[in-house]
């Protein structure tokens, strides 16, 4: 097994990072934090070295054409949905109005966490639940945080109806809720199929907060949430969160297992209509179709974005006595460029905020996965992060010129979601924005490399030295002889480095050591010969100050 080394002047492409000066726990403390000088990809996203960097150093990377092969069987959206889109389009072209909110001297809006979590829907009252298709709805009451009103329609051969608010829908404890806690409207909802079999309705899919919604696949427990957009996230603008403010829920089909969504989203500086198409099987697919009209100035248009939780994993020191091994709702951010290259970042709790950027025109595909499912690793009998659903986001046509944008944010909390990666166009049009994506929420989401990245460990040196653990699986390491390590270190000297096979998990372990005490951005593969065995690693290593 060899090592093929490259210097810093070889990068050139991936991941750019840039960090904030404060360390935060949440988000209110770095919206409008200063960002350090940008990098060149963020000025000069047309410079050479900021070109997609699909097959660059990865010529023969593994192909995915799966693309091509779905797009085919995307179901276009009801005639009804071309009524939002034109009713997006004319609010786009007026003032923008401020919905309403909870009165924060009410009895709704006083309530703490755990006071609202005790109103719950009575399943009986559940909409569609007397009818022959597969899905139900459940709606969610408002109070405590969730004090943003959100109407409610059915939507049946073409004509909505207001689902109207009715308290009797809902209890409190164990009795009846209480006249002065009732609402003029509802919080949101979740739809409910039967995900883990025929036998009963599982919770499938919720929408609830800002354009918030989370879905998971069979025999799983809720994780990382979806977007419908996002609004200057991760830059020195204060961040934008639009909201869907209406949904259209229509009548599921007898003898089908999807269900459709429609929806009206509202912001300041844009106005949108959503289409969501949900497909039950061995994982939950959403397929989206958007219009997006921009109202105003937006740095950072973020076109499907996905928000989860890293704490700290294998790689991380110091974890504060947890019994826990890791904790942590997703573990790494993939992606596939246009030319077909796997690039695999680990995800990261940084000492400081930061922002990273890839080049990614015409993108293949993202997600944010759940790689580990190891149970032995978490050790949660309570939070099951070994069941957490991956996400992964493949669009269906060319979304162009644009970069894959992932914040991090420094946080001591599990229950702060400290992880968002969305898509950013270079220039979003005067007329908006049409997209069609799909969405896969569940277990073995995302494409399929001939070997791709299970564990980065990471060991810390005096001197400024630094050794990393990368382990590789997968079918193209099924012989792992004559296996080569491509590697990057970018601003760092390579000491040491060697790939040997690791028997227990039946891949390849990727060691080596550097001198980096500066910032390095590195990146490595695998090899046999001519040809790409493993989607590309990607790190930002930062030395602690």
């Amino acid at each position: 097994m060899t090592i093929k080394r490259f210097s810093h002047h070889d990068l050139g492409r991936g991941f750019i990072s840039y960090w904030f000066n404060s360390r935060t726990a949440a988000r209110a403390l770095w919206i409008g934090a200063a960002i350090l000088q940008l990098t060149a990809c963020a000025i000069a996203p047309s410079a050479p070295s900021c070109q997609d960097p699909s097959r660059a150093q990865n010529p023969s990377a593994p192909h995915d054409a799966r693309a091509t092969e779905v797009a085919t069987a995307f179901t276009a959206p009801p005639a009804y949905f071309d009524v939002l889109v034109r009713a997006a389009q004319a609010r786009a072209a007026a003032p923008h109005r401020p919905l309403p909110s909870l009165n924060d001297d009410g009895a709704l809006a006083r309530l703490s966490y755990d006071e609202h979590r005790q109103i719950r829907f009575r399943p009986a009252a559940s909409l569609f639940r007397e009818g022959a298709g597969a899905f139900e709805a459940q709606f969610f009451h408002l109070g405590g945080t969730s004090r943003t009103p959100v109407t409610l329609f059915r939507l049946e051969r073409g004509e909505p109806t207001v689902i109207p608010y009715d308290r009797s829908f809902f209890t409190r404890g164990d009795g009846e809720l209480p006249v002065e806690l009732a609402a003029s409207a509802y919080a949101g909802f979740r739809l409910h199929g039967p995900i883990n079999g025929s036998g009963y309705r599982d919770e499938v899919i919720v929408f609830q907060g800002a354009s918030y919604f989370r879905s998971l696949g069979p025999g799983q427990a809720y994780g990382l949430s979806a977007r419908g957009l996002a609004i200057d996230t991760g830059t020195p603008r204060p961040e934008e969160f639009p909201v869907f403010d209406a949904f259209y829920l229509l009548p599921p089909l007898p003898g089908e297992h999807t269900a459709w969504v429609l929806a009206s989203l509202t912001s300041p500086r844009a106005e949108g209509a959503f289409a969501f198409h949900v497909t039950l099987g061995d994982a939950t697919i959403v397929d989206v179709t958007a219009r997006v009209f921009p109202r105003g100035e937006i740095e950072a248009l973020g076109i499907a974005p996905l928000t989860s939780m890293f704490l700290f994993g294998e790689e991380s020191l110091g974890r504060g006595g947890d019994f826990r091994p890791e904790v942590h709702d997703s573990d790494v951010l993939v992606s596939v460029g246009r030319g077909g290259e796997h690039l695999a970042r680990p995800l990261r709790n940084p000492a400081q905020t930061s922002v990273s950027s890839l080049r990614l025109d015409s993108p293949r595909g993202f997600g944010l996965l759940q790689r580990d499912r190891d149970f032995d690793n978490y050790q949660d009998l309570e939070a099951h992060y070994h069941a957490r659903p991956s996400a992964w986001v493949e669009p269906l046509d060319d979304w162009g010129p644009g970069a894959l944008r992932l914040l991090e944010i420094a946080t001591e909390l599990e229950t702060d979601d400290n992880i968002v990666a969305m898509w950013v166009p270079d220039t979003v049009p005067d007329d908006g924005l049409a997209l069609r994506y799909r969405m896969a929420f569940g277990d073995a989401v995302g494409p399929t490399a001939a070997s791709h990245v299970v564990s980065t460990r990471v060991e810390p040196r005096a001197t400024g030295q630094v050794r990393f653990l990368v382990d590789f699986v997968g079918p193209g390491l099924v012989d792992t002889s004559n296996v080569e390590l491509v590697l990057t270190s970018g601003a760092a000297t390579i000491l040491e480095a060697h790939v040997e096979p690791n028997p227990h998990t039946g891949g390849v372990r990727a060691s080596f050591v550097l001198e980096a005490t500066r910032p390095a951005e590195l990146r490595a593969f695998l090899r046999r010969g001519d040809h790409t065995v493993s989607e590309t690693w990607s790190y930002p290593w930062r030395p602690t100050p």
